[in-house]
């Protein structure tokens, strides 16, 4: 569980539910985006654990004890063999939906594998994939029924990519250590640590004034002026003023490791936000 992050997977795959509530696709395809969930879980599986399988020596560099190969609890072939499983699987899934999600499921397991191959070592490249990760999987959830991307969803999506962009620059922080040994090119390398946190924050910057905006701009009818989802959307909101400051105080790796697993949490609460204002 710890090597296939299934948590992780399994956000992404409720990400799918959520994209398709948000675009009013979901009625009547209920099967269809249970297939898609099926297979971004497995997606991610597969790339967590072939990532960890080309990473095992940066990871054991930066002391990561969230990654059992690093801490030999699993055999490297072990990782490789579930990855390519997890992915064979997502694949088989993906060719019970149309044709346009089963081809970019396929796309993105390549490209993640490329990634953890080669493409992460790039300057900025493995930021922009990663962060593509979060708006991709917005995309499908709302391409499973139909091939319209609605206004509220490409929004959505955007706000994924700049959330994925200044999450994987924290991240990095974090990893210069190993990064540095092993010749991965990251933005807090070539600048600094603390260029990289302001980084960080103005991206968030950025987030704090999207996430309410459709109360205050008719992106969708059912957000706006709605004062109950101005309410839920301002509490990751501030969570997120706490940790760009947090940030910005403390950039050692124990607290960045903690901001790591607190920015996902916030994640998850503004998805929730969206959803419950979207329905209620």
């Amino acid at each position: 569980m710890s090597l296939v992050r299934f948590e992780n997977a399994l956000f992404g795959a409720l990400t799918i539910f959520l994209s398709g509530i948000l675009s009013s696709d979901i009625s009547g395809h209920i099967f269809e985006y249970g297939l898609a969930s099926i297979s971004v879980v497995f997606l991610g599986m597969g790339f967590f654990a072939v990532n960890d399988y080309f990473d095992f020596e940066i990871d054991r560099a930066n002391c990561r004890t969230d990654r059992p190969i690093a801490q030999g609890k699993i055999k490297r072939k072990t990782a490789l063999y579930v990855g390519v499983a997890s992915l064979i699987l997502s694949f088989l899934v993906s060719l019970g939906l149309n044709q346009i999600v089963s081809l970019l499921l396929i796309f993105n397991a390549v490209l993640f594998f490329a990634y953890s191959y080669y493409l992460k070592k790039i300057f900025l490249v493995k930021n922009i994939i990663m962060a593509y990760g979060f708006l991709s999987m917005i995309l499908v959830g709302t391409l499973v029924s139909d091939y319209v991307i609605e206004a509220l969803i490409f929004y959505y999506a955007i706000m994924g990519f700049i959330v994925g962009l200044a999450f994987e620059i924290m991240i990095d922080i974090r990893d210069m250590e190993g990064d540095r040994e092993f010749g991965v090119q990251t933005l807090p390398l070539r600048t600094s640590s603390g260029f990289a946190a302001s980084v960080f924050v103005i991206l968030y910057v950025l987030v704090m004034i999207l996430d309410p905006l459709p109360y205050f701009v008719n992106i969708d009818s059912l957000l706006y002026h709605d004062f109950f989802f101005l309410i839920l959307i301002m509490i990751p909101v501030i969570f997120y003023i706490f940790i760009s400051k947090s940030l910005l105080r403390d950039m050692s790796k124990s607290n960045v490791g903690r901001l790591r697993e607190r920015t996902i949490n916030v994640m998850q609460l503004g998805s929730l936000a969206y959803l419950f204002g979207y329905l209620l």
